[in-house]
């Protein structure tokens, strides 16, 4: 009864007080007359507050529980690392990795020897694609690069937003049928629908033996549909090259190879193909390669940088290894997230290893060179090399992520090699 006598009290106060404190009456009214469940349901969760406190400590509980057994078996793979890297051999202590070469010395493709300026220099002009907003930027700004640095060959970018032969044409000319495989990619792929920019480009020079040397340089994720292309994870089955290999990677140089073949001189002892790429790049480089060679192309050296795993295991790489050359380099650094997927695939050729350890708060860089025959170990000494599990730290890794993946952060790590620690093959043939 007192609260209904204290209703028209409140009617006063509307026209005296606040619309504030009408509101407020109005909350302590209602609560016991029109809206009887309201006190029943607050006051049954009153009831029992232990069980809101269990709930709680329970999932309290099991994050404690969850960040303790992270961090347990981050602390454990760590100290089993480093003592599986104190067993490894630096690279400028294995004579596999030179400063430079001999004056007067050419090169030897079969050679297992890799020279560090080489390293840097075809690295860093795998790195000058993708930079500019157009087609004609990147070819004014590639032609600029190379001929202030003493390269007087030709230059081709290709950004496939047109075939630049379709195999109808080609094929009607000569009459022949085309091979299941070479009928796959641009025949049947809507490549002007892709909206792909410049996605290689081709430098060829004319030596002065006469020999024909082409250089073909493969373009890292830049676009949208390149992230698409890295999204296809699943392996699959090419009949061209024996083995499964990575879906999108796959189909990305299906296209380049059918766009480059007809730029190629004709497979012949006086030329040679050399293929170098950065990130996706590094990756499609490896399968181009690969897909010359089975042409009759000879295939003179191949460079990956901080390339993707893009064969499914262990019998696939042991396929595709018979049809790379002896000077086949893949570069990666152990902070690089990309390197280590897909989680579940294999990479293929000489590993160059740029290691960072964090140990007592100080940083300790190191650089291994690991040759592929060594990680074919049968036994599985070498497979922790290519653990994920192992080897990937994933919260330094998202750190430096930004950094590390870049093509001016493995030429300043090589740089610092070259002019500290790396001897010359001169100094070798001395001893």
């Amino acid at each position: 009864m007192s609260c209904f006598a204290a209703f028209p009290v409140g009617r006063r106060f509307v026209c005296k007080r606040s619309i504030q404190q009408t509101s407020n009456l109005f909350s302590l009214v209602l609560p016991y007359r029109v809206n009887p469940c309201a006190r029943s349901s607050s006051t049954q969760t009153n009831h029992h507050p232990s069980r809101n406190h269990s709930h709680r400590r329970r999932n309290i509980g099991a994050a404690v529980t969850a960040v303790g057994i992270i961090a347990g078996f981050s602390i454990y793979t760590r100290r089993v690392r480093r003592k599986k890297l104190a067993t490894l051999t630096p690279a400028t202590e294995s004579g596999l990795l030179i400063s430079s070469s001999t004056p007067g010395q050419t090169s030897n493709p079969s050679s297992t020897k890799y020279e560090v300026s080489s390293l840097i220099e075809l690295i860093t002009r795998a790195g000058l694609v993708g930079n500019t907003k157009s087609v004609k930027d990147e070819l004014d700004a590639l032609r600029k690069w190379h001929t202030e640095r003493g390269f007087n060959g030709g230059l081709v970018v290709r950004d496939l937003s047109r075939p630049l032969f379709t195999l109808d044409l080609f094929n009607s000319d000569s009459g022949k049928q085309d091979s299941p495989s070479r009928q796959s990619s641009v025949a049947s792929t809507d490549i002007g629908a892709m909206n792909q920019r410049e996605c290689y480009y081709l430098y060829y020079e004319i030596l002065s033996n006469g020999e024909t040397r082409q250089q073909l340089f493969c373009r890292g994720t830049t676009l949208f549909s390149d992230v698409l292309t890295c999204l296809q994870t699943w392996f699959v089955y090419d009949e061209e090259l024996g083995c499964r290999v990575h879906h999108g990677f796959n189909e990305h140089a299906n296209r380049i190879v059918e766009d480059v073949i007809p730029l190629l001189v004709p497979p012949s002892r006086h030329s040679t193909v050399e293929l170098c790429g950065h990130s996706l790049g590094g990756a499609v480089a490896m399968l181009v390669a690969i897909k010359l060679r089975k042409r009759g192309y000879f295939i003179s050296r191949v460079t990956s940088v901080a390339g993707p795993r893009f064969c499914r295991g262990l019998e696939e790489r042991d396929v595709l290894e018979k049809w790379l050359p002896a000077d086949t380099i893949r570069i990666e650094d152990d902070l690089d997230l990309v390197t280590y997927l897909p989680p579940f695939g294999v990479s293929v050729g000489d590993k160059l290893w740029l290691v960072t350890d964090y140990c007592d708060g100080r940083k300790k860089e190191d650089v291994y060179m690991l040759p592929r025959e060594w990680m074919e170990d049968k036994l599985g000494n070498s497979n922790w090399v290519e653990s994920v599990w192992l080897n990937l730290r994933l919260f330094e890794s998202l750190r430096e992520q930004y950094g590390t993946h870049r093509v001016s952060s493995y030429a300043k790590k090589l740089k610092q090699i070259q002019h500290t620690r790396v001897p010359n093959d001169s100094d070798n043939l001395v001893e």
